[in-house]
């Protein structure tokens, strides 16, 4: 599909003329009846039913068979069981109806059979120009059109897009949305993505002029590599809040290299998410919590947040979320502190950050206000969340009295902390369709605010992205040449010498060091190395040297040098006897970088905390390759032991810029040969001030996994 076109591809897809419901019925429970419910109730014009046992179902006129309508269908929903689908297909396809929405279910979730039925489907569909969606869908919600979903969301029209794998994901959020007034442009149930995929329905909401923010629920992708890319320059123009589901640790196999042992799926997703801009949840209540704000609310400029309340203790507790979450809690300057004096009562609140407005507020509460009105006025904040015991339609005049005819309009969530959970559900509606973002709890507040930040962070730093320079031509013609001859011997891993070549045919420095398979060849290495230094094993069958008693270290003077060797030649019989005379780097800091090949992203770099405890404390993050130097220094500051490279305890800083560019490098190697599996640089050793690639291993794609 062109990626081009493909708004103008699926967009008649949300304006059918005319549907048909083969499986309609007229019997409560059956979901024949419920969508013929939801049309009729729409009002939705060119509806014709489709069961061979009545003549009217709900005052539509039924057929016995989908080419028993004498009038042309655009959109056909199946709701037969699954032995019945194929031949409503086949219906389908010889009616030329355009989109086959198959809500049955039993297909490819099910076995090897249901896989076999369900891709006939689809030959029989494509062969006549018909498009499917699902099968295990609910099919497609268009208000403009009057489509509906099973639940009934209603037919407002609004500016969110929808998009899930899930039938009850999208029903469930679109009715619960729409209750509370958040509307939406289109909401698409996809299923088992048979034909058309959430990928694609992705890139057309991107595309929809109409569209403005976009939700997603997805368990998997078909092409990793292209949803990253869809949803990457999406984010570019409007925010996608998506839901990840099924994110479980694959990473407990066993694996060659430290890298290909932590590359599970929820890191991997993680990290692409991120890169892409994705905003990331993990629940119903937060797709909602997201929507309230994103929908409504300006992107802020910065993170820091100015905070009114009533209640001091709430006040207190949200400011320690806020900085948990890395937002800002600023000074006010003298000027905003003078202008809350005189608005503020003269005692028992405060005019600090967070503002406390006190029991006064309950007797005052138009105070709420002038505190909101100060700080959007002023240019301490970049974001302000309101605690407020005001409700209903007293708390909405006063925001809109206190935001209205700003010059420049910041971000406003407001928590409410007066009446009961069924008083407070019922002001929502009222507020956001007044465009206020309301929250039952002021974490939850300071959570979405955090979002709509690092969603902002995105847009100003993907304004200012320059590609990674790819000037590497040469280096991957020599690694070409390492890899093909290792292949010809057989070998499923370079050796440690062999994978530091490549590295530094790519520019990433690595130790000093020569190999030495005798006695003479040993002596030229350890004259050229110098002491003290490190004698190692070395063969590509030699994984994990250090376990194995493989590892020298310290190695201060020939007569230890000579020792080690004779131990080492002893323990390598008949294993292509051969050392790595390496010259002993003393570090400060020790991390690790590699590649991992991902099955539905592809290369992927790893950038974590190294050592011989890596793969116990796990702390590291993922990106797509390619990288640029942005997404590079995000990688740096992810993890938890970032501190670790400022200054401290009389050690130096590290040179975050050279880290960057061995992460950039690294993912070019990744991109460059398919037949690399694993990259694991570890440890990536801080030697005063320079990082050096002390250890390294590269899997090759045929690599054994016992």
């Amino acid at each position: 599909m062109s990626r081009k076109s493909i708004f103008s591809e699926l967009d008649y897809i949300f304006h059918p003329n005319s549907v048909a419901i083969i499986g309609a019925s007229d019997k409560p429970g059956k979901m024949g009846r419920i969508f013929m419910d939801r049309f009729v109730e729409t009002g939705f014009q060119q509806l014709h039913a489709v069961n061979p046992h009545e003549t009217e179902i709900m005052g539509v006129k039924s057929y016995a068979t989908l080419g028993d309508i004498p009038h042309s269908v655009d959109l056909a929903i199946v709701l037969t069981p699954t032995d019945s689908a194929l031949q409503a297909v086949t219906d389908c396809a010889a009616k030329g109806v355009r989109t086959i929405v198959i809500t049955t279910s039993g297909f490819a979730e099910t076995d090897a059979k249901g896989r076999q039925l369900q891709e006939e489907m689809v030959r029989v569909a494509r062969s006549a120009g018909c498009r499917i969606i699902g099968p295990n869908c609910v099919g497609v919600y268009c208000p403009s059109s009057r489509l509906p979903f099973p639940l009934g969301p209603g037919m407002e029209i609004g500016s969110v897009g929808l998009v899930s794998q899930s039938g009850f994901f999208a029903d469930y959020v679109t009715y619960r949305a729409t209750a509370n007034g958040i509307a939406f442009s289109k909401a698409i149930s996809c299923g088992n993505e048979a034909d058309l995929t959430a990928t694609d329905f992705l890139e057309y909401l991107g595309e929809d002029p109409h569209t403005e923010v976009i939700v997603a629920y997805m368990e998997g992708a078909k092409d990793g590599r292209r949803l990253f890319s869809v949803c990457k320059e999406i984010s570019k123009r409007k925010p996608i809040i998506l839901w990840k589901g099924g994110i479980t640790e694959d990473g407990a196999r066993a694996a060659v290299s430290h890298t290909g042992a932590m590359a599970g799926s929820r890191a991997i997703w993680e990290g692409a998410l991120k890169q892409a801009g994705v905003v990331s949840v993990g629940s119903f209540d937060e797709v909602l919590e997201c929507l309230h704000l994103f929908r409504l609310q300006p992107l802020p400029k910065g993170k820091r947040v100015g905070i009114v309340s009533a209640p001091g203790g709430a006040a207190v507790a949200t400011t320690d979320v806020c900085l948990q979450l890395g937002l800002d809690i600023p000074h006010f300057s003298d000027r905003t502190k003078e202008r809350l004096r005189h608005a503020m009562p003269p005692v028992g609140g405060s005019i600090n950050n967070p503002v406390d407005l006190s029991f006064a507020s309950l007797a005052n509460p138009r105070i709420h206000g002038d505190a909101v009105r100060i700080l959007a006025e002023g240019n301490d904040v970049d974001m302000i969340l309101l605690i407020a015991v005001a409700r209903g339609e007293l708390l909405c005049d006063i925001v809109q009295e206190a935001t209205a005819g700003l010059e420049a309009a910041k971000p406003l969530a407001v928590a409410l902390m007066a009446g009961t959970d069924e008083s407070i559900g019922r002001d929502f509606p009222l507020l956001l369709s007044n465009g206020i973002s309301v929250y039952s709890d002021p974490s939850k507040a300071a959570k979405a605010l955090s979002r709509l930040w690092e969603y902002a962070r995105f847009r100003t730093a993907a304004e200012d992205v320059r590609p990674p320079e790819r000037k590497m031509a040469a280096a991957r013609a020599f690694s070409d040449q390492v890899i093909a001859n290792a292949l010809r011997k057989g070998q499923t891993v370079l050796s440690e010498h062999e994978s530091k070549e490549v590295l530094k045919a790519y520019g990433i420095p690595v130790t000093k060091e020569r190999v030495a398979r005798n006695e003479r060849e040993f002596a030229e290495a350890i004259g050229d190395i110098g002491f003290p230094l490190v004698v190692k094993g070395v063969g590509s069958s030699l994984t994990h040297k250090t376990e194995r008693g493989l590892v020298y270290l310290d190695v201060r003077n020939e007569k230890e040098a000579w020792a080690v060797f004779e131990e080492l030649m002893d323990k390598l019989k008949g294993k292509g006897p051969a050392v790595l005379v390496q010259e002993m780097v003393r570090g400060s800091r020790e991390l690790m970088v590699g590649v991992s090949r991902d099955g539905q992203f592809g290369p992927c770099v790893v950038y974590g905390l190294g050592g011989v405890f890596a793969e116990i404390l796990r702390d590291t993050t993922f990106r797509v390759a390619p990288v640029d130097r942005q997404e590079a220094l995000d990688m740096i500051n992810d993890i938890r032991a970032r501190g670790m490279l400022t200054p401290f305890r009389g050690m130096e800083a590290a040179n975050l810029d050279q880290l960057a560019d061995i992460l950039i490098r690294v993912a070019a190697i990744g991109l460059d040969h398919e037949e690399i599996k694993e990259i694991d640089i570890n440890p990536l050793m801080l030697s005063h001030a320079t990082f050096l690639a002390v250890d390294a291993l590269i899997v090759l794609s045929c690599a054994s996994q016992a």
